[in-house]
């Protein structure tokens, strides 16, 4: 029997650098409003030009196979994940949002974490990941994470901007 890697549950994440506990949420309606009204305010999607509107929907909960969770430090609306599962033999992590008044603390690193935890759990090979050339703090940040390059993906989003498949091989347990 396959397990389930991502379900509509929360996790506890265990604690940032600083002591602050973080847990992953199930999305709700109330918490992608709120993403969809900030994301659109920096990293990327101000670069592309999302609508608020645009990122409510990416970040609602939905019913394909998109996992959608909300992530809290000390119970405070912090970030967010979107995980598409299955994708290509192991899954994509479509989303990886940290609010700016989060970013820098260890948070990121926390999520992607117990991303790639659950995807072993589940004996996965690889997972997956996209993130925009002109991005070089995210690609930065994912190659310190042991992602490394896959595949260019030349006007996927926008004319003229590349985005980097990314890929992380996982040993099976």
């Amino acid at each position: 029997m396959r397990i389930d890697p991502y379900p509509a549950e929360t996790f506890d994440l265990g604690k940032l650098r600083d002591g602050r506990a973080v847990a992953l949420v199930p999305m709700t309606v109330e918490a992608a409003d709120s993403l969809g009204a900030i994301t659109p305010t920096f990293g990327p999607w101000v670069h592309y030009g999302f609508s608020p509107e645009a990122m409510t929907r990416a970040f609602a909960p939905a019913v394909d196979n998109g996992c959608r969770y909300q992530a809290h430090v000390a119970g405070e609306l912090a970030g967010a994940m979107v995980i598409r599962n299955p994708w290509l033999i192991g899954p994509y992590l479509q989303t990886l949002a940290v609010l700016p008044a989060w970013q820098s603390c260890g948070l990121g690193g926390v999520m992607l974490d117990w991303f790639e935890s659950r995807a072993r759990a589940a004996s996965q090979r690889s997972i997956w990941l996209c993130v925009a050339t002109f991005n070089t703090d995210a690609l930065r940040f994912y190659r310190a994470h042991g992602w490394e390059h896959a595949a260019d993906l030349p006007d996927l989003i926008q004319d003229g901007v590349g985005e980097l498949l990314l890929r992380k091989r996982l040993s099976v347990p």
